[in-house]
């Protein structure tokens, strides 16, 4: 009995096509949960959660991204998160705006005063020395805003102080527990969307090159579509 090479053939790429399926399903199964974000674009500008981060209207760009595991934002809520440094106009990262610490040298003023009426010396010394060092650092920008590249020394030092400061503020958990369940469920949806899209890819290009490949060896042989041996020729009486 002749051996049926199509056949084989045929089955040699089902077996690859169920490759990229169990593939595909253990992806799907294995999900973690969708980081969670914050984005900030100055020292003084604080930390903002993003409540829309699969927007498509707007993304937020950042000029470097530092990420956090395991970090408990409240007790039995344990995500990663994602800290977005957003660039400014330039695409670079800013370390230091006059303007906001214009505006955080008015708020000290006010915090010395009520120290000095409360008789608190070391908090006036604190808030004199914090004080003092603004103006030092005002007097020698004139007044520009200071930013560089992601690896200039300033901006490394600067990035590290707020990552290893970040704290989750009262009004974030709030933003969070509202927002969080939707962002899951967007994240889940997006990483299925993705994952069913590629198995499908992988899996119609073996069928289509199997095919192919078919169609190739066929017309060499002489073999019909649909059959897999040639058609034996009948003899023709003399």
């Amino acid at each position: 009995m002749p051996v049926n090479w199509f056949e084989g053939g045929r089955r040699i790429t089902w077996l690859l096509m169920a490759i990229p399926a169990m593939i595909g399903g253990y992806n799907a199964y294995d999900h973690s949960p969708a980081r969670v974000e914050f984005f900030t674009a100055s020292p003084r500008d604080g930390w903002h959660f993003d409540d829309n981060p699969f927007s498509k209207f707007s993304p937020n760009r950042c000029a470097k991204t530092e990420y956090l595991t395991e970090f408990q934002i409240k007790a039995g809520l344990v995500r990663s998160l994602a800290l977005c440094f957003k660039p400014n106009a330039q695409g670079q990262i800013v370390y230091f705006s006059p303007k906001e610490e214009t505006a955080r040298l008015k708020r000290i003023a006010v915090a010395n005063a009520n120290a000095r009426a409360a008789g608190d010396k070391e908090a006036v010394r604190i808030l004199s020395e914090e004080a003092l060092r603004i103006r030092e650092i005002l007097a020698a920008t004139r007044p520009n805003e200071l930013s560089g590249g992601e690896y200039d020394e300033e901006v490394v030092s600067y990035v590290k102080g707020s990552v290893s400061d970040f704290t989750i503020t009262p009004e974030m958990l709030i933003a969070i527990e509202k927002s969080l369940p939707q962002i899951e469920r967007e994240a889940l949806f997006e990483h299925l969307k993705t994952t069913l899209l590629m198995t499908a890819y992988w899996m119609g290009g073996i069928w289509i090159f199997s095919f192919v490949l078919g169609w190739i060896i066929r017309g060499f042989a002489g073999v019909p579509r649909g059959k897999d041996f040639r058609p034996k020729q009948s003899k023709i009486a003399e």
